[in-house]
């Protein structure tokens, strides 16, 4: 086991001899967005439904809690930030602006679509999706894009 980065906060320390840069989060960051929208359209899922929204801040709190990192927050991503609601269905074009606010820990919250998949997204960075159908196939595919994955089936 290596020491490793595990949240946004990380940005600009050092692990294995390397600096957490903001891009090299954010490539990391997109990978796991990437994982998400493959799986997504391999199940043929065309959005999914969040429930039990929790922010982590008041919306004046976190405007001035991400400051330090605000090349990674748009506009529009602090908007989705205090506009999201329980049992919103969350179109494709709006998976990338939620997930990332789920993988930064400014929101916790259900993320599925019925019976077909359930995406789990937690502290220090992790995610777990649970289908309907095996995703063996693509093990590969998530593994070229720097993911780990530990499959739980067997």
């Amino acid at each position: 086991m290596k020491e490793d980065w595990t949240a946004i906060s990380d940005i600009g320390k050092v692990f294995n001899g390397k600096e957490l840069t903001i891009e090299s989060y954010k490539k990391t960051e997109d990978s796991y967005i990437s994982v998400i929208r493959l799986i997504m359209e391999y199940l043929n899922v065309p959005y999914l439904t969040v429930t039990d929204v929790i922010r982590s801040f008041p919306l004046e709190m976190f405007k001035n809690l991400i400051s330090d990192y605000h090349e990674l927050y748009s506009k529009e991503m602090i908007e989705y930030y205090s506009s999201e609601k329980n049992n919103d269905t969350l179109e494709k074009e709006y998976i990338d602006v939620f997930c990332r606010l789920l993988l930064r820990e400014d929101i916790g919250s259900k993320i599925f679509y019925n019976r077909k998949m359930k995406i789990f997204i937690g502290y220090d960075y992790l995610m777990s999706i649970h289908t309907s159908k095996s995703l063996d196939s693509m093990i590969s595919l998530i593994e070229e894009l720097g993911l780990y994955v530990e499959d739980f089936s067997k």
